[in-house]
């Protein structure tokens, strides 16, 4: 059996490191627009008793107080209680670092900044709070996490990818728009759909697909999105969609962390995570080997931290089509069930998933939930977290932690006979 090494462990296993999580996502996108949710809330559950949780805004105490009567999370929390928009959490650390060097010189350990997406910020506020990064330059971050960029090296290492073209977003050329639909109308002589993705946006922002019919609408909504780039390619069908994680430590040494099948909505909008179902021999080797050329590559230029590639399985192959550079959603999510596995025992199968409710208040959700809702002695139980949204839209995620496939689906049925579920 192939062991992979907790991604906890690949951050630090020495007891004088103090892990500060900042799991804000707010550095990989320039314009904080409403479409964007800072999401530090996320590191909560991850964090281990001895970690310190770093938040944007203020801490959700009913949320708090659930994960440490069951032994999981952190008393050691910094709240920045920052407006919803406005300065990234590596920014708000830069402005004020004292409340995080106070709890640095309280436990006398050497701080480990985690972020979510390595940038020049991150950089800068590791060094102000005298702490070693578990991250990349942005140089770095920037060249794997481009999309464009990303598939280049993909054609460089021999690594074949979706046929496609990228294209120059330029709204003040009066001709930009045409040629765009000429490109796509090129690849619809062959193909039914054709996807028009950014370069840099995640779960689904900068997403499109089109028969050609919408292209001016579809224009328009780019342009306005403020992409300078994007990736035009027919639209494959579809088998599965594995992510693929790897770290790079800071000591540059590389680990498989495994594959996990993702879950798309519309064949294209990443909603969550599946754990548990064996990947086939093939697949699996081809998606390693070509795993390992990109993550060497990574190493070799200086990157470090957690990377996830994406890749779809078709009928014409098996294709790489991004570069998580970056912390994954379902990175803190494999912390999670780490965390619970050493609290309780093996947890064979588990699917994260975004999903909606009827906003209310965390305790009014454990309520709802209390048959299935997790406990640390059920074998088959819900896990809630991102709970930051719920009180407002009803937002929030589950991570469905089960004995095997059947009762995944058993408590998805739950969940919907309760008002849990997707839209």
């Amino acid at each position: 059996m192939t062991y992979y090494p907790p991604l906890r462990e690949c951050m630090t296993n020495n007891n004088d490191e103090l892990i500060v999580y900042g799991a804000d996502n707010f550095a990989q996108f320039p314009r904080r627009d409403a479409s964007v949710r800072s999401k530090c809330d996320r590191a909560l559950p991850a964090a281990g008793r001895d970690d310190l949780v770093v938040l944007r805004g203020k801490l959700d105490r009913e949320y708090h107080s659930w994960l440490r009567s069951l032994g999981l999370g952190s008393d050691h929390v910094v709240e920045y209680k920052a407006a919803s928009q406005g300065l990234s959490l590596s920014e708000l650390i830069i402005k004020d670092p004292e409340p995080i060097l106070k709890i640095v010189r309280d436990t006398g350990r050497k701080p480990i900044y985690v972020p979510w997406f390595s940038g020049q910020m991150e950089a800068e506020a590791a060094r102000v709070l005298g702490a070693d990064l578990f991250g990349a330059p942005e140089e770095a971050t920037l060249q794997y996490n481009d999309k464009a960029g990303f598939k280049q090296i993909c054609q460089q290492l021999d690594i074949p990818v979706v046929t496609g073209a990228s294209f120059a977003i330029h709204p003040e050329d009066m001709g930009n728009a045409s040629e765009m639909a000429r490109v796509v109308n090129r690849y619809l002589t062959t193909h039914e759909t054709v996807i028009i993705r950014g370069t840099l946006g995640e779960s689904g922002m900068s997403l499109y697909k089109t028969t050609g019919d919408d292209l001016p609408e579809l224009y328009g909504k780019i342009a306005a999105s403020g992409e300078k780039v994007v990736i035009i390619e027919p639209f494959l069908r579809v088998i599965s969609t594995p992510n693929d994680q790897w770290t790079i430590g800071r000591n540059g040494e590389i680990n498989h962390l495994g594959l996990l099948d993702q879950i798309c909505e519309k064949g294209m909008v990443h909603i969550g995570n599946l754990k548990g179902q064996k990947t086939s021999a093939r697949i699996f080797s081809f998606i390693k080997q070509a795993s390992g050329k990109i993550v060497k590559h990574m190493a070799n230029s200086g990157y470090k931290g957690v990377v996830g590639i994406d890749y779809i399985v078709t009928d014409d192959g098996i294709f790489p089509v991004e570069n998580n550079a970056r912390f994954n959603g379902s990175s803190y999510v494999n912390i999670i069930v780490d965390n619970i596995e050493k609290l309780n025992c093996p947890v064979p199968c588990w699917k994260f998933i975004k999903i909606k409710t009827k906003p209310c208040t965390f305790l009014e959700l454990t309520k709802r939930l209390e048959p299935i809702l997790y406990d640390g002695i059920k074998a088959n139980s819900v896990f809630p977290l991102n709970c930051s949204a719920l009180p407002a839209s009803g937002e929030f995620a589950v991570i469905l932690l089960a004995e095997d496939l059947n009762h995944i689906i058993y408590l998805e049925q739950v969940l919907a006979e309760k008002g849990v579920k997707r839209d």
